[in-house]
């Protein structure tokens, strides 16, 4: 019996300059998606997202961090890639979306078009850089207790996503997070800056809810055609609402929680659509030994785009649809 394809989308963090370019040039299906995309994009922006995506004055250890035009980039290439795995004839039975990608399962799932997704994607974005206050994001390599023995003031750090058992991302005031991370690097525990500005799934988000709900409630959501989970909340979501929209904005992400529910119901094949695959890096450390279920991505950050497609349709012919 050929496993479920779940179909697993990233967020804010997952993102770097440069990313998908060489798929971008050599494969002619990628790049017609995405000049789409960038064609809905750019009236939205004021700019295209593929001038700043593969600017060549940017290398891919730059931080790429302007709320805005990343938001969009993401879900511009998720969506690309999702269209060239199901040419490929990869059908998904389930889509799972970790924090922004929530927004790009929804668009998959024809919970709204692309157009509206890359609109609202957008809005949000201008909304947190207007009105709420900078902050920074960390993941450490460690249990998350490490806040309790190193944090400084309580209030101004929290815990916002739990990727994997030793694995996860803290959120908070610029200030707060440098001194942890200070703290954490002085004790030689692994950690990492993400390009992220402001306080997503934090108390700081709290003063734009309703203005997100608004934006959310115009949104004209409908039923998901494809069967979507949040990562927020660890279940599927029988319909999209702005609760909805705010919790997978605002709750912390609890990843391992997520994987770990959907793995005890049978085994499955994960498939991760960002540029990073950093997901099926996660769900690889979830899984139990002796797990029947897989773990795939299509793109990385280390290059060779065509070629990880390449394998990755190979090793995927058997559950083509």
């Amino acid at each position: 019996m050929t496993r479920p394809t779940v179909f697993m989308y990233s967020g804010q963090g997952s993102q770097y300059f440069q990313m998908t370019r060489e798929l971008y040039e050599r494969h002619p299906r990628y790049r017609l998606w995405l000049d789409y995309c960038d064609d809905i994009a750019t009236p939205v922006l004021g700019s295209s997202v593929l001038d700043t995506i593969f600017d060549p004055d940017r290398a891919k250890g730059d931080p790429f961090d302007d709320l805005t035009v990343s938001s969009a980039a993401l879900l511009c290439v998720e969506y690309s890639l999702t269209r060239v795995v199901q040419e490929m004839g990869l059908v998904p039975d389930v889509l799972l979306g970790y924090s922004l990608g929530e927004i790009t399962a929804a668009v998959v799932a024809e919970v709204f078009p692309l157009e509206t997704g890359i609109s609202f994607a957008v809005d949000f974005a201008r909304l947190l850089e207007d009105r709420t206050p900078r902050a920074a994001m960390l993941a450490v390599v460690g249990p998350p207790e490490l806040l309790e023995r190193y944090a400084g003031t309580p209030g101004d750090l929290w815990v916002t996503a739990r990727n994997f058992d030793g694995n996860f991302v803290v959120t908070g005031r610029v200030g707060a997070v440098a001194e942890f991370q200070s703290a954490l690097e002085r004790e030689g525990v692994v950690c990492q800056r993400l390009p992220v500005n402001y306080g997503v799934h934090t108390p700081l988000l709290d003063p734009v809810e309703e203005q997100v709900r608004e934006l959310a409630g115009g949104l004209g959501l409908a039923p998901p055609r494809i069967p979507v989970v949040s990562a927020a909340s660890g279940h599927r979501t029988e319909a999209v609402t702005p609760d909805v929209v705010w919790d997978a904005m605002r709750r912390p992400v609890e990843f391992a929680r997520t994987i770990g529910r959907m793995a005890a119901g049978g085994d499955a094949a994960f498939v991760d659509l960002g540029p990073s695959a950093t997901l099926a890096t996660f769900v690889k450390y979830i899984l139990p030994p002796g797990s029947g279920s897989v773990q795939e991505s299509t793109v990385n950050r280390f290059g060779q785009d065509l070629k990880s497609l390449g394998e990755f349709q190979e090793r995927m012919a058997p559950a083509r649809g």
